[in-house]
Parts: C-alpha cells; sequence; structure tokens
C-alpha cells in the first residue's frame, strides 16, 4: 500500500529502504534468528541460559537505539568534549521549508555545515581574529506525534582558540541577530539549489512570523559531566519513545500521549491508525549509511587525530581521550579527508552490551544470579537447525527462554 497511500506525503522510492529495515528488527530478540550461551563459571554452580541476538538497527528498535543512545552519549563525554562551557542550541526553520528534507534526505548535512560556518564566521568577527572551535550538530525530523519537524541540536564551545592556544569566552545571549542571519542564510541556500525561487524567497523575507528560530538558553559547564551526558543523549534520541505508546488491537489503533500539553496540537495525545502510525514512524528512517549526527571543528575526527600536537587540547581534553592517547603517543585517530559523521565504534558496542544492560535495568547479565560467580559467554549459535535443536530440547525440558512462545518451533 505504500506508493498508492503514503508515497506522497511520506516520501517517495523508500519503500525499499523501510522494508530492510523493519526485516532486521522484527528479528531482533527472536531466539530462533540466533541464540548466545552464557554460562556461570563456578563448577560447582554452572546455571546457563541463552539470549537472543539484537538487530543493531538505529532509528527504529527501541532496544538497540537506546544501545546506540547510550554509547554515543558515553563517547562524547568522555572522548570529545573539552573541558570547557558549551552551549545547547536549537534551530527551527518554517514549516514551508520542512518538506524538502521530506523528499530529498540528503539536505540536512548542508544546513548542518551551515549553521557551523555561521557560529564560526560569528566567533572571528566577534573576536577581531581566526579562532578555532568545536561542534557537534545533530539532525532531527521527527516532533511530538511524529509530525515531520527538521529542526537541529548543537552541543556548541562557547569560544574558542586563537593562534596562540589562547581559549576567547565569547557568550552569546541574545540570539535575534542570530535568528534573522540564520534565515537569510537558509533562504540563499534553498534559492541558490534552485529549490525556491527569488519572488518566494522574498515572500519568507517579508513574514513578520518568519519561522526561523534560534536557541541557546541551556548551557554546560566545563565540569558538569551528568549534563553533557544528559544532552549528548538528548540529541541522539530515537523518533519516539515507547513510555508514549498504546496499543489497542480491537480498534486497531495507536495512542500517542505526551506528557505535556502541545500548543500546535490543542491536546496531549492523539490515536493514529495502526497502518498510519507505521507509515509515520518509517518516514523517519535514515538513508542506508547516513547517520544524522556530524561533527565540526576541533571535535571532527581529522582534527582530533592531531590533539597531541595542540597543547591546549591535551591540557583540556577528557579523561577517556588522555588515558587512551598520552599513554599511547603513537595511537592517534584516523585521519579523515573530510568532515566525518559522528558514530559509534563497532568494537565498542560488541563489547559493552552487559555493562549498558546493567546501567537501564539495574542488572549484570554476567553476575550469576544463583551464586554471585562471573558468567561467560560459550558460544554464539546462528545455524536455524541448531538453533532450533536447542530451542526444542529447552521446552521438553521446562526451560523455555523468557518470553518464547513454543508454538513458533511448529
Amino acid at each position: 500500500m505504500y506508493d498508492e497511500t503514503y508515497s506522497k506525503t511520506c516520501g517517495k522510492y523508500r519503500i525499499d529502504r523501510i522494508t530492510e529495515v523493519v526485516e532486521e528488527f522484527i528479528k531482533c530478540g527472536d531466539y530462533r534468528e540466533g541464540i548466545a550461551r552464557i554460562k556461570c563459571t563456578n563448577l560447582e554452580c554452572g546455571h546457563d541460559y541463552f539470549v537472543p541476538l539484537s538487530c543493531k538497527s538505529f532509528y527504529l528498535c527501541p532496544s538497540c537505539h537506546q544501545k546506540r543512545t547510550l554509547l554515543f552519549s558515553e563517547q562524547i563525554t568522555q572522548k570529545v568534549l573539552l573541558r570547557l562551557p558549551h552551549r545547547q542550541w536549537v534551530f527551527c526553520i518554517p514549516k514551508c521549508l520542512r518538506i524538502f528534507f521530506k523528499h530529498n534526505r540528503m539536505l540536512f548535512s548542508d544546513i548542518s555545515g551551515l549553521i557551523f560556518n555561521m557560529l564560526q564566521s560569528y566567533y572571528n568577527e566577534v573576536s577581531g581574529k581566526s579562532i578555532q572551535t568545536g561542534a557537534i550538530i545533530a539532525y532531527e525530523s521527527a516532533g511530538d506525534f511524529l509530525r515531520w519537524n527538521s529542526h537541529w541540536h548543537g552541543l556548541i564551545l562557547e569560544g574558542g582558540f586563537d593562534e596562540k592556544g589562547t581559549f576567547i569566552y565569547l557568550p552569546i545571549s541574545d540570539t535575534n541577530k542570530m535568528t534573522e542571519l540564520f534565515r537569510r542564510l537558509v533562504i540563499k541556500y534553498f534559492q541558490e539549489k534552485n529549490l525556491i525561487n527569488e519572488r518566494f524567497a522574498r515572500n519568507l523575507l517579508s513574514w513578520k512570523n518568519s519561522g526561523f528560530s534560534v536557541d541557546n538558553t541551556v548551557r554546560i559547564y566545563g565540569n558538569d559531566n551528568k549534563a553533557r551526558e544528559a544532552l549528548s543523549q538528548y540529541i541522539a534520541k530515537p523518533p519516539v519513545s515507547l513510555e508514549k505508546l498504546k496499543y489497542e488491537p480491537f480498534h486497531g489503533k495507536v495512542l500517542y500521549k505526551t506528557p505535556k500539553y502541545n500548543e500546535y496540537f490543542g491536546e496531549n495525545f492523539k490515536f493514529f491508525d495502526a497502518l498510519d502510525f507505521i507509515a509515520a514512524l518509517t518516514a523517519h528512517i535514515p538513508p542506508k549509511g547516513k547517520q544524522y549526527i556530524r561533527r565540526y571543528g576541533l571535535y571532527s575526527s581529522r582534527t582530533r587525530g592531531v590533539w597531541q600536537r595542540m597543547e591546549f587540547c591535551v591540557r583540556l581534553a577528557p579523561q577517556g581521550w588522555k588515558e587512551k592517547h598520552l599513554d599511547n603517543p603513537a595511537e592517534t585517530e584516523q585521519v579523515s579527508a573530510e568532515i566525518p559523521e559522528c558514530t559509534v565504534e563497532q568494537k565498542v558496542q560488541k563489547s559493552t552490551w552487559a555493562r549498558l544492560i546493567k546501567k537501564v535495568y539495574g542488572t549484570d547479565p554476567l553476575v550469576c544470579p544463583r551464586c554471585g560467580s562471573e558468567m561467560k559467554i560459550l558460544a554464539i549459535i546462528m545455524d536455524p537447525g541448531e538453533t532450533e535443536k536447542i530451542l526444542r530440547y529447552l521446552v521438553k525440558i521446562g526451560r523455555p527462554p523468557p518470553n518464547f512462545d513454543p508454538l513458533s518451533l511448529n
């Protein structure tokens, strides 16, 4: 039904991408798709259990995306953000321009770069010299009730370093002029890309209530790691929280409820038909290989690869970076020819699942619940035939895995 019913509103030529992500999501946590055996190292105990494998799909799978969010926030806090004041910036555009980002999923990166260049130019102008600053800018497409609402969140260093390595503190308290500059730069960009004509551009510039906004009211102090971690999680959050959703199978409806009253909709809840909800949610899946969080300036991988040559960065670097690089001077990050997207290393994702489960649920899956000894992963079984044999045996002896339906083996 997608091409006929939803492609006009949710984006054309996306059903293949949506299908790919959804098929992986459906396999997530399915014991039949692969299991890991975990056993207690205490020979007198011998307790063991099986866990299903995850899909590692972002933006749709709530479990895997939450893992990615936690890893991202830890990486940013412990290895990227300098111990200096930062601000959270939020950049919004009017509804008439948001639609372009739905049908051209690559536009977000240009606007992210535009935002950084605008702030960098402002810092240079105010300080009267060329300074180096850093930014992490995240594009978000979803607003309340999954409404398409293209906007950008940024963790921006509040100032920068001159050529002598002296930090110049440059707080921005009044964002009215910044909002006007942002409006003109975005309109100019759209006109140069031939997405809008000159008449429409002049019309946008004449609006009293432009629909553009810039907010930077949230400040993060240099030693406040809790605030850094919380805001890093916020800019990497999935499009929707499971806590806000309730499914009513009798009517085939999804109830989406928010804790706060939404002025745009005039309510704090909304009912979706099941198919409409799926279409609205999957509209926010990014193109394959594209992530919406990017790093610039001092925080780009290219520049962080040479932090060791910059005394001021070494002095103010977070502890995680110091532990890795100062103990191993020859070890540097891979230098990229371009400003890369901000991702979490695959090795880090694979090695921390137990710690993240403990962080989220308050229980350690590698501590034996019977004797308290350490547990280890003995094997990972991917072969469907072997997996089915193990599951049938566990059902037979009365030890089926949690939430596993024995009828699924028929």
